[in-house]
Formats: C-alpha cells, structure tokens, sequence
C-alpha cells in the first residue's frame, strides 16, 4: 500500500474543481475555456489564481484573478499547438509574495467533441507521428495516454468506432496500463489519493468491471500470480461488458 505525505503545507486542489474545456477556433485553432470553482478551500480572498497549459516544451500561464474575485477564461488561444494535440493544465494558488498556496496537476481538458461536461478521462488521446506503428500506449507521462499515429487517415475515427480496433486494442491497452499499477508500482489502494490516474484506473476496473475485490500488496511470486489472475479477470469481465468478442466475430462475417 503506497502512503503519501504532504510536508510542504500546499493544498491539493481537487481536479474537479477546474472545468477546462478545449475549442477548435473557425481559423482551425486551438483554444480552451476554464472555469475555477475554489470555494471551500479555506484559501485567502486574496490569493491569486492561475491556469497553466503545457504540452513537452510548450508552456503558457494565464491569470484568472483571485479566490474572493476568480475570473474565467473564454476562448483564449493556444497558439502554436496542433487542435489535436494532447495538453494538459495545472492550476495555482499563490499569496501575494507569489508564494505556492494549492496546486492541481495534470488536468486533463474536455475535448470539443465529448459530451459530458463533469468527466475525468482516464486514457486521453494524443496524435503523433509513430512511424509505422499504428497506436502506442505513453505510460511514462504525467497521465497514461492512448497515442495514434497522425498519418494514418482517419485514425480520430477508426479508434473510436472501428470494431476490430476496438475489440484487438483496448484490452491490451486495460492489461498494460493495470500491469504497471498494479505489479510494477505495487500500487493496490485506491483510496489511497482518489484523484490520482492510478488510483482512479483501480476503482474503474474494481468498481465499474464488476471486480469489487482488490488484488494484495506485496512482490512474492505467489502474490505476483496473484496479481496476474486479478488483471485477466479484470481484462475478461472489460471485454464481456462490451460484448467485445461477439461484435469482432460479427464484424468478421461481414467482411467476409
């Protein structure tokens, strides 16, 4: 079980409490809005608030006023970035001296074409330039992401709709990414920090996957087979939810 403690006094502002949401200008551009909602946090009216986006060496900061006045943004742009390119935002509380009162880290933006406006994504969609690799699943960033190679075709919509993507890709995908949690970080709580990307990928496969049991802690080789028996049950119960096998078996014969 992985404890972390806070000796620096810094609140963590819970990701919840910034709604970002990211638009494709007329001119094709990329532009976001941001809402904070920091009340409650026990945070000085005067204190200042800022929404930072950030994507590899590209780094913009902009002020949205204070805890007791906080502004919001509107269609502000990103200039430089590609529409479909993965950014992520943090956001900061600093006094006056410009001293670090609260952070959130690694908000993940509403994309233009998700519905829901109060969703966490759990695996964020990033375009790039694989080569002849199709996808690749990123696990050494700040949050896992599912990246797509830019130069195939209509990727956007093969990866969101296409069958034998969906049911050959995606179970990989949840084997890999509960594989580094769960057996390579040890990691087996998640309440541990609710808002945290394993964590939340722990109680998506216990809770909305039907395992409500949680694999032990430990690395013995009996507790690792464990862990591995917990993972392709997980894995089964994923593919079983969304009728994964029927629907490639379907989609085969009418291709056929």
């Amino acid at each position: 079980m992985i404890r972390r403690f806070n000796y620096t006094g810094r609140k963590k502002i819970p990701r919840s409490k910034v709604l970002i949401r990211l638009i494709q200008t007329a001119d094709g551009l990329l532009a976001f809005d941001a809402t904070p909602n920091l009340e409650g946090l026990s945070l000085p009216g005067n204190a200042h608030i800022f929404i930072e986006a950030y994507r590899r060496a590209f780094f913009r900061r902009f002020s949205c006023g204070t805890i007791q006045n906080p502004n919001s943004i509107k269609n502000c742009i990103l200039e430089g970035l590609d529409p479909r390119a993965l950014v992520l935002f943090r956001t900061k509380v600093t006094d006056l001296k410009g001293r670090l009162l609260a952070v959130a880290d690694r908000i993940i933006p509403q994309r233009p074409d998700e519905e829901s406006s109060d969703r966490l994504s759990l695996l964020p969609v990033d375009f790039v330039d694989l080569g002849k690799s199709i996808w690749r699943l990123d696990l050494a960033s700040d949050w896992p992401s599912l990246q797509l190679n830019s130069r195939v075709e209509n990727i956007r919509e093969i990866a969101r709709s296409d069958t034998f993507f969906l049911s050959l890709v995606y179970p990989e995908v949840v084997r890999q990414i509960l594989c580094k949690i769960i057996v390579e970080e040890n990691h087996t709580d998640p309440d541990t920090d609710p808002d945290d990307w394993m964590s939340r990928w722990l109680s998506f496969a216990a809770g909305a996957l039907g395992k409500r049991s949680l694999p032990p802690t430990g690395e013995s080789e009996p507790i690792l087979q464990e862990k591995l028996r917990w993972i392709d049950d997980v894995v089964e119960a994923f593919c079983e939810s969304h009728q994964l096998m029927e629907k490639f078996i379907q989609a085969q014969k009418m291709g056929e």
